[in-house]
């Protein structure tokens, strides 16, 4: 089988398999739509690229919410910020927004 007829066949198995989780791809693009409307005056794109793969994985969580990897990579996306906000400081010596202390939440 050719590297192209491989692909065709694969790719009908994933929209398959991903259909069955997420539900047609409309509705979720327009989910996510809306949340990356919302990330949109986020005026740091390497952030706002982070916030808007976290709407990706939100709204999978909505269809599935038990969906372990989506919870995952949302945790890891955040540490993205992180690590984001830290080159860039490390890079020009300067945080670039001053530092809030995070508050004692308890939950």
């Amino acid at each position: 089988m050719s590297r192209a007829m491989n692909f065709d066949r694969q790719i009908r198995l994933v929209t398959r398999d991903r259909g069955k989780v997420y539900g047609n791809p409309l509705d979720h693009f327009a989910t996510i739509d809306t949340m990356k409307k919302a990330m949109s005056s986020c005026p740091h794109n390497g952030v706002r690229h982070a916030l808007e793969m976290m709407a990706c994985k939100m709204a999978r969580l909505c269809e599935t919410p038990d969906h372990f990897d989506s919870a995952l990579d949302i945790a890891g996306y955040a540490r993205v910020i992180c690590m984001i906000n830290d080159e860039e400081e490390k890079r020009d010596g300067t945080p670039t927004k001053p530092r809030r202390q995070p508050s004692s939440v308890s939950y």
